[in-house]
């Protein structure tokens, strides 16, 4: 066993079947009950406050030409409520509980989109890799600047 594995298994709690099971429960659970929309999104038909998740933005056309680039990509995507409600499920589904406020929204995204590069597949757009949800965001920003047309699919 060499340093550094010794020094990795002495800073890493042992998993066994018992706290696997109690983990993989508490992950279920969550999952099954963290379906709650975005603070302030209506429950049927229109999706999330769009102005609220662009209101997160620092560099709205910036943030506009990679959602673009994104859609490109993704036209089945260019539909600015169902980018929102995509958005609301998934901050729901990570956080649990609707952010209250901007900053709480802010520190949402934050936190989904630095949990997303972990675990899941990225997507390229205009040469940067990026978490689904954040270009899902930039893509929301291109459709609300006009820098691409909304779809009309329903």
């Amino acid at each position: 066993m060499s340093v550094r594995t010794r020094q990795q298994a002495s800073i890493l709690p042992a998993l066994d079947r018992r706290r696997f099971i109690a983990a993989a429960l508490a992950l279920t659970a969550g999952a099954l009950t963290c379906r709650q929309p975005l603070a302030g999104t209506p429950t049927g038909g229109s999706g999330a406050d769009t102005s609220a998740l662009l209101g997160t933005l620092g560099e709205p056309a910036a943030a506009g030409r990679i959602g673009a680039a994104y859609l490109a990509t993704h036209p089945d995507e260019a539909d600015p409520d169902r980018l929102a409600q995509q958005l609301s499920r998934a901050l729901g589904m990570h956080t649990g509980t609707p952010p209250a406020s901007s900053e709480a929204l802010i520190r949402a995204l934050d936190d989904l989109v630095a949990a997303e590069y972990c675990v899941a597949p990225l997507v390229r757009a205009d040469g940067w890799l990026l978490a689904p949800s954040e270009a899902r965001l930039y893509a929301l920003a291109a459709l609300a600047h006009g820098a691409v047309a909304p779809s009309n699919a329903t």
